[in-house]
């Protein structure tokens, strides 16, 4: 046996984590996590604001798990959406989609999920309102927004 047969296991562990620290890198570009972020915030204060007497805080956690799977499914679908264009700007060229780590169908399926489940998750625990809105700015952020 060889002094390098030892170190195989831990150059594909190694390797192993090093594609998954990678996935997971793409995932958060795909959905947009700072901008996500950012809606979750607006969210967070658009619902204090709103909000007569003490936070609910078991509604203001359901809008917001509700918020940040539609935002991020819809910042899925707009990378989706714009794949061609974002490989031919310096800017975008390297997301997920168009540097070819991700296919296009996955980040379809991964987007139409998210803020479909999103959506569903606000009309099943908040209100109408807040579902018909979140749902009007999925579709407006990728028709309007997108291209």
């Amino acid at each position: 046996m060889k002094s390098t047969d030892y170190q195989q296991p831990a150059a594909d562990a190694a390797t192993a984590q090093i594609a998954e620290h990678g996935r997971l890198s793409d995932f958060s570009q795909l959905i947009k996590t700072r901008l996500t972020f950012l809606v979750l915030v607006t969210t967070g204060v658009g619902f204090y604001v709103g909000t007569r007497g003490p936070v609910d805080l078991v509604r203001l956690f359901n809008v917001l798990v509700g918020a940040a799977l539609a935002a991020a499914g819809a910042s899925a679908l707009n990378q989706w959406w714009e794949r061609d264009l974002d490989a031919l700007m310096s800017r975008t060229r390297m997301r997920p989609v168009p540097a070819g780590r991700m296919r296009a169908g996955s980040a379809l399926i991964l987007g139409c999920f998210m803020a479909l489940i999103g959506i569903v998750y606000l009309a099943l625990t908040t209100n109408f309102l807040a579902t018909l809105l979140t749902a009007l700015t999925v579709v407006i952020y990728i028709l309007a927004y997108t291209r």
